[in-house]
């Protein structure tokens, strides 16, 4: 479940708790609009991974003996070809979906999860 998705369920589930009888007495017209906006779900599915996320996952998934499995975004991105800001942004989002995890600070230091291991990148 997205962020997106649980915000909505959330939201629509506080609504119901609350004492009106549904979402619709709950917000202004105005809200309203801009919620069932919200919810729309797009004809077209958003891709797993982005581009820089399939290359930085790929580096990550082959390189994780060479670096112990702990990798800095300024490491992937040298080894990409790609600046560091952009190897980071990847990671993040790779973080959120769970396919690597932050594990250090200052610098930021990332491992391959198990998830992130099993993912056939060929298939996406």
């Amino acid at each position: 479940m997205t962020k997106k998705e649980k915000f909505i369920e959330e939201v629509a589930k506080l609504a119901n708790e609350a004492d009106y009888n549904t979402i619709e007495d709950y917000f202004s017209d105005d809200a309203l609009d801009y919620w069932n906006g919200l919810r729309v779900i797009k004809d077209k599915e958003k891709p797993k991974f982005t581009e820089n996320g399939k290359k930085v996952l790929a580096f990550v998934k082959e390189n994780k003996d060479t670096y112990n499995n702990l990798f800095k975004a300024k490491e992937i991105g040298e080894g990409l070809g790609i600046s560091s800001r952009t190897a980071s942004g990847a990671m993040r989002k790779l973080v959120t979906d769970g396919y690597v995890e932050k594990i250090g600070e200052s610098p930021s230091v990332y491992s391959l999860t198990e998830l992130g291991a099993q993912v056939n990148l060929d298939a996406e």
